[in-house]
């Protein structure tokens, strides 16, 4: 279900500072960043709502301005993974492929996981404001998009090779940085996610997240408040992959200490999140 609402433009302000963040780091000038904000319209969603469907070829994406949508890859089985949890400011709708007929069609199915407002705007609004560019600004900022899609690039194969508990740690430690608010606690995770949630970021099952859980809150980096974690004020927000220990995918799937979740990475059997900085989907 869906409505058309006015809004005033200020209600969506900390959105469209997170999307002039996003984009200024493609190098897109700050005067096309106003023009796509500028004029559209907000549109409402309830939770569940399919927000976009995968091999749709309207060419239409979004910038969510309020709420929460779960990003998912469908894998031809009835199942899918869940790609990212994309939140306020975020672009969503603009990864696709070429159908059998040679039209761009949509990669990814949207739907909403809480109820959210985001601004709907075209394939060709974008394509037109891109032409009146300068060709050096192009290049500056396929530059910069090359440098985004090698870093999500690199961060999902580092993922592969991380511990369970190491993923789990890079996945909220992501989240506190988009979804997040900072009290004196710590920093409060804003979407309401279940261990089946995180067992889909992860590529693990849900009785292990619930292990891997009780683990961080005894070592007293989480905490719950409600239907809501709490990243702790010792939370490691500067995580790097690359110099987690690998883990060998041939390695023994029995540890000597299961606490310490250093079992062989697997493929994931419901999902694997990219959870790149400053990603949209």
């Amino acid at each position: 279900m869906k409505s058309v609402i006015q809004q005033p433009r200020n209600r969506y302000e900390q959105a469209f500072r997170t999307l002039r963040n996003n984009l200024s780091g493609l190098n897109l000038p700050a005067e096309t960043i106003d023009e796509l904000i500028e004029g559209q319209m907000a549109v409402s969603f309830e939770k569940g709502a399919m927000l976009f469907c995968e091999g749709n070829t309207d060419g239409m994406m979004a910038c969510i301005l309020t709420g929460y949508v779960s990003i998912y890859c469908p894998v031809g089985d009835g199942n899918r993974t869940l790609v990212r949890l994309a939140g306020p400011g975020e672009i969503i709708g603009y990864p696709d492929y070429l159908d059998h007929n040679g039209r761009h069609a949509r990669m990814f199915e949207a739907q909403v996981a809480t109820k959210c407002t985001v601004s709907l705007f075209s394939r060709d609004q974008i394509l037109r404001m891109l032409s009146k560019l300068p060709p050096d600004q192009l290049v500056s900022m396929l530059t910069a998009l090359n440098t985004f899609w090698s870093e999500n690039l690199r961060f999902f194969a580092s993922l592969l090779n991380l511990p369970l508990l190491d993923r789990l740690k890079l996945v909220l430690g992501d989240l506190g940085k988009r979804a997040g608010v900072t009290d004196s606690e710590g920093t409060i995770l804003i979407p309401e996610l279940g261990h089946e949630h995180l067992a889909e970021m992860i590529g693990c099952s849900r009785p292990m997240v619930s292990r891997m859980i009780a683990e961080l809150v005894d070592a007293g980096l989480l905490a719950r408040r409600g239907k809501q974690y709490v990243l702790l004020k010792n939370w490691d927000f500067d995580m790097d992959p690359r110099k987690s220990k690998f883990v060998p995918r041939v390695e023994a799937a029995v540890a000597s200490r299961p606490s310490q979740f250093t079992v062989a990475a697997r493929p994931a059997s419901r999902g694997l999140s990219s959870f790149a900085v400053g990603a949209a989907a």
